[in-house]
């Protein structure tokens, strides 16, 4: 495996983790937050899936286009429906992957707002891990953190190859 199949092969188990997190969320308990002025879990995905389509703009226009709202006012109320809610973060990091792929094989050296699109990357990477770590916060504030046995198959295992 060549450095860039390795970078987009992170994201490829970045965004499993962020879709197995996003099992641990459902209608009774997408309100719940992390601090009492923190934001509830279907904001933090709302949040996330806007972040990834902001820079794919200055990216990759183009392939942020097609994405869809995750916001349904200016107040920043997040899609109500959260099967579609979840669509769109997975449809976005479909897209932050194609458009990583896409700018590396151009030879970009610049890519928008950062120097180069495995920074692009990266930062989306930094920023899911700071928006999982909310939710496993407010999961487990709310009494509904996952068990370990769970937490080291969906999240750490994807990251290690070694058997708990």
């Amino acid at each position: 495996m060549d450095v860039t199949e390795a970078l987009l092969d992170s994201w490829d188990r970045q965004c499993r983790i962020v879709d197995a997190v996003m099992t641990k969320i459902d209608d009774s308990n997408k309100h719940i937050k992390p601090s009492e002025d923190g934001w509830p879990l279907d904001k933090q995905l709302a949040h996330m899936h806007n972040t990834r389509k902001f820079f794919l703009k200055n990216v990759a226009p183009e392939i942020a286009a097609p994405l869809g709202k995750s916001y349904i006012d200016d107040e920043g109320t997040p899609v109500q429906n959260l099967e579609e809610l979840k669509a769109m973060v997975r449809s976005s990091g479909i897209a932050v992957r194609k458009a990583t792929e896409e700018l590396i094989k151009k030879g970009m050296v610049q890519a928008g707002f950062y120097d180069n699109p495995i920074l692009f990357l990266q930062h989306m990477v930094w920023h899911e891990g700071w928006h999982v770590g909310l939710i496993f916060l407010a999961l487990r504030l709310n009494g509904q953190e996952p068990e370990e046995e769970w937490e080291e198959e969906k999240v750490w295992g994807e990251w290690r190859t070694e058997t708990w």
